[in-house]
């Protein structure tokens, strides 16, 4: 299995807006409601044009990852903007097709995207995980402390927040 991780490209926002997506149907059918996982389906294409119109090369904060050139997983990162966590890097995406997981390229890819949060002048970090997403232990697995609830605003659903010293 061939596999690079690397800064996201213009070329590959349709691919991401694909993985979200997959991803999303695959972590949260019964979780979120189905209406939202529908959607999701229904406006993919509207997304990754969105995306692609929007990208800006001089603050493109993401990794993708590729496995046998196909767009498989990626990470978006950056400065948190959440006001009780001044100077903090946050991870705000993290999503790998569900047949990649448990390979460690969710690992390889929070990785890359630390020592970018370094460079943006953090060392620390969050990441928020909805409570019922089997991935909170992958994020405890990585040197997560739970620091308290949050809410996926979204959908008004709770989440967990993760603490990281980078």
């Amino acid at each position: 299995m061939n596999y690079s991780i690397r800064k996201k490209e213009k070329k590959d926002c349709k691919d991401v807006a694909h993985v979200v997506t997959i991803a999303w149907n695959e972590t949260y059918k019964g979780i979120v409601p189905d209406s939202f996982l529908e959607e999701l389906k229904y406006n993919e294409n509207e997304r990754g044009k969105m995306s692609y119109e929007k990208f800006d090369v001089n603050n493109n904060h993401q990794f993708v990852l590729e496995i046998d050139n196909e767009v498989v997983g990626f990470v978006k990162f950056g400065v948190s903007e959440d006001e009780q966590f001044e100077n903090c890097g946050e991870i705000f995406a993290l999503y790998i097709i569900k047949k990649y997981k448990g390979n460690g390229f969710g690992r390889k890819l929070v990785e890359e995207a630390i020592k970018e949060i370094k460079q943006l002048g953090c060392n620390k970090m969050i990441i928020a995980c909805l409570k019922e997403n089997p991935s909170n232990d992958f994020y405890k697995h990585i040197g997560g402390k739970y620091i308290k609830d949050g809410v996926y605003k979204r959908l008004n659903l709770p989440e967990n927040i993760y603490y990281y010293e980078i």
